[in-house]
């Protein structure tokens, strides 16, 4: 029976074999079976080697084909589009892996995209690729490519590639001096030249010296050293964009461009790296770094998922890295605080038992479900934007509207993890802070409902039919109202999330100039209160938008429900314990019935605070590149922290008292 190997040497030594498809079977060959099984796919590397060092004439033959494959391939094109994001932007991007995926694109000529898909198929590829010692890689790739008719022209086509790739690079860079987006936030772009383009100018003289004297590179040190320099200059400008972005308003396609613009500055340092050290031990070992990071991509490059996980970093950045501090009013640190929390969020719990009845009338007054949707909407996004209007507080509001603050307060230790340490202490704040809200919704959204419910019913007026009271009871006692309020958690990170988006975009539209000077404000208000209507809208403008859709969610949510044919609902404590309350007037609860009722009211409050501040978090991390760590540990050091100052979870305490302690 004829060996893999045997069958291996026998195509290699095919006249009818393209040289892709003689590649093919030597990797088809060393893949192993199991990713994990390296140390079989480097005695196959070896065995390669070694039957090719021992026959001449195979080695010649098929290194000159690939030689001459390499030579006709792009490959300045391939080295400046590698891994880098999609000029095009994330729809463009998406829409193209989506095609790609289910029908791929047909094979182009010298495209290294073609080469890498059709050699490495597998997604686990990369695995044992970069599990393979670079040396190893090295030794086989020379013996590949060593052939005495082409290895000098391939080295000289390799190097001259590389300095187009680096100029290419560096014309993107320069053309980004004019770019709308960064103009809006440093105008001085366009009164002197920035690093973006004298990075340009030093590269391109650089290259036309190099080819015409054909000196040798190590005589051009001082050439690098002054394009490292100028590369530094270009990070430090697009941190100056990030930073003034921040006051001047993010957009996501602003994120997007700030960071492409990152990834292709750090391509040209890449490949003036290799530039430098060419036909060295160090260029080789580069060389294959890049190889191996071209596997990794190849693996990944019609990966929704990837592209998502990408892009959703993006996103991140561009709403956390606002310049809101609405998130600093959900947090306490002193006793002042803490009461003006509970007496804020008490005035939110008397709207809310308001709303509650509201939603209750609405409901009563038997109309389509559409209609039915659409009041209740309605009656939660302008209920919660007055509740706004008012300076009150919602509780379990404060973990979804402190993305940027979470942001703010997450430091990275070593290999991008973040300090836990900081978390549980700002765990604390939320704790003591949510329970200070909660509280405050939840005592006054009771009894406001209670005196309502109870005074009509004095009055022989019943606003809950016993089987109304049946229902909405069962509503909150039922451990499906747990999963309803998870659904709630979620709305409330969106609503951050979205407070965030308008705040960003205020600043991105100067919307506080464009209020002043709006026609209707100018022809009806004075220019005093023209300008402080301005900055009231203006810096409420995320706010008022993330509480008016975080109503307009909580409103559709049982009518997506309906449409999907899916149990979808939502439970929020505070308009729960209203509900309680409405249903207690007439006293046929029984005590115990009521207790259970309750338990389950901060049942809900546990769920929707948990599930978006959980989130909020998430996203936190991500859009600062760290990563949580060690869950257990985590929760080893909460459960220490929470043992030696229980009561810090729920009230503030003096500095004096913690010292003294």
């Amino acid at each position: 029976m004829e060996s893999m190997f045997d069958s291996l040497v026998k195509n290699l030594k095919s006249s009818d074999l393209s040289i892709i498809e003689k590649l093919t079977y030597i990797i088809d060959f060393i893949r192993p079976a199991d990713v994990n099984d390296i140390d079989n796919s480097i005695k196959k590397i070896h065995q390669i080697v070694n039957y090719l060092n021992n026959n001449t004439k195979t080695a010649d033959d098929l290194s000159a084909c690939v030689n001459r494959w390499l030579i006709k391939s792009r490959i300045s094109t391939n080295i400046s589009n590698l891994g880098i994001l999609s000029r095009d932007g994330f729809l463009h991007e998406l829409n193209k892996r989506f095609y790609n995926k289910f029908l791929p694109s047909p094979p182009k000529e010298g495209d290294f995209k073609y080469l890498f898909a059709t050699l490495f198929y597998k997604n686990n590829d990369h695995i044992w690729v970069n599990a393979i010692e670079n040396e190893i890689w090295i030794e086989f790739f020379s013996t590949i490519l060593y052939n005495n008719e082409y290895s000098q022209t391939t080295k000289d086509y390799l190097f001259d590639e590389l300095l187009y790739a680096v100029e290419i690079l560096s014309i993107w860079i320069a053309s980004e001096e004019f770019d709308e987006n960064f103009i809006r936030i440093d105008s001085s772009l366009l009164n002197k030249d920035s690093a973006f383009i004298e990075l340009h100018r030093s590269i391109s003289s650089f290259i036309t010296v190099i080819q015409k004297a054909k000196i040798d590179i190590n005589s051009t040190e001082l050439d690098f050293q002054h394009t490292k320099v100028i590369l530094e200059q270009c990070h430090d400008q697009v941190s100056f964009l990030k930073k003034k972005s921040i006051n001047k308003g993010i957009s996501v396609a602003l994120t997007y461009e700030l960071e492409r613009l990152e990834q292709i500055i750090q391509r040209v340092e890449d490949i003036l790296e290799l530039i430098k050290k060419f036909d060295t031990p160090e260029f080789y070992n580069s060389l294959i770094e890049l190889f191996k990071e071209s596997v990794q991509y190849n693996s990944k490059k019609n990966s929704i998922y990837d592209f998502y996980n990408q892009n959703i970093k993006i996103l991140a950045k561009s709403i956390t890295n606002n310049a809101s501090e609405h998130g600093e009013h959900y947090i306490t640190s002193d006793k002042n605080e803490y009461l003006k929390m509970f007496f804020s969020a008490a005035g939110a719990g008397i709207i809310i038992a308001i709303m509650a009845l509201l939603k209750i009338n609405i409901y009563q007054l038997d109309l389509s479900l559409f209609s039915q949707t659409f009041l209740s909407s309605l009656n939660y996004g302008l209920g919660f934007v007055l509740i706004h209007m008012l300076g009150f507080t919602i509780a379990t509001k404060q973990p979804a509207m402190t993305a940027s603050t979470f942001a703010k307060a997450i430091e990275k230790e070593q290999n991008n993890k973040a300090n836990q340490l900081k978390l549980v202490e700002l765990i604390f704040q939320v704790s003591r802070s949510q329970f200070a809200a909660v509280m405050g919704n939840v005592i006054l959204a009771l009894s406001v409902a209670f005196v309502i419910s109870f005074f009509f019913f004095s009055n022989d007026f019943k606003i809950l039919s016993v089987e109304e009271k049946m229902y909405y009871l069962e509503g909150i006692k039922s451990y499906s109202a747990l999963f309803y309020a998870a659904i709630a958690g979620i709305w409330l990170f969106c609503s951050g999330l979205i407070a965030g988006y308008f705040d960003n975009r205020a600043n991105y539209l100067n919307l506080k100039e464009r209020y002043f000077y709006h026609p209707f404000f100018k022809k009806y208000l004075s220019p005093n209160l023209r300008e402080k209507t301005a900055e009231y809208l203006y810096e409420n403008h995320g706010a008022m938008a993330g509480n008016f859709f975080f109503g307009i969610l909580l409103g559709i949510t049982p009518f997506l429900g309906y449409l999907f044919n899916l149990p979808l609902e939502i439970r929020h404590v505070a308009f729960s314990t209203a509900n309680l309350g409405y249903c207690s007037a007439d006293f046929l609860l029984s005590l115990k019935d009521f207790f259970i009722a309750f338990v389950f009211v901060f049942m809900i409050g546990f769920v929707n605070l948990s599930v978006s501040f959980i989130l909020a978090l998430k996203i936190s991390l991500k859009s600062r590149d760290a990563y949580f760590g060690s869950v257990f540990s985590f929760l080893k050091l909460l459960a220490t922290e929470s043992l030696k100052r229980p009561w810090e979870l729920l009230f503030p305490i003096k500095k004096s008292e913690k010292t003294s302690s």
